[in-house]
């Protein structure tokens, strides 16, 4: 029987970097979907982890929240670091026109609000 992990994508971190970032800032999701050119729909599925950013949405996010891109590149990282410390596997987002599998063994994708929560918990643990 293969062991079931935990795991989250890179675009799942991101998007709860983002929405960590938004809410400390208190700005509204709307905001920064019309900042960045984008319908509410469209930026709400970014922040949930559900659509991969490009890289010009890093660049447009990190401008509606007035934060630097290394800066919020670097709260990624240390997230995506923290996570694997607490043996999350982070994979990168199946793509439609993928070949092969990700990864053999079964696993239980966190995303959205439950990636959210478990950020905070890692988070205040480290303080």
């Amino acid at each position: 029987m293969m062991e079931k992990i935990e795991q989250t994508t890179y675009s799942a971190v991101m998007g709860a970097v983002v929405s960590s970032i938004r809410r400390e800032k208190g700005i509204e999701q709307s905001d920064v979907a019309a900042r960045m050119g984008l319908s509410q729909a469209s930026y709400s599925r970014l922040e949930g982890g559900k659509a991969t950013y490009s890289i010009d949405q890093v660049f447009l996010v990190a401008e509606a929240l007035q934060v630097e891109p290394a800066e919020l590149f670097q709260r990624v990282c240390t997230t995506v670091g923290k996570l694997k410390a607490e043996e999350f596997d982070v994979i990168a987002q199946q793509r439609s026109n993928a070949t092969g599998s990700q990864s053999s063994s079964v696993g239980t994708l966190v995303a959205g609000a439950a990636l959210g929560a478990l950020l905070v918990g890692l988070l205040s643990k480290s303080k």
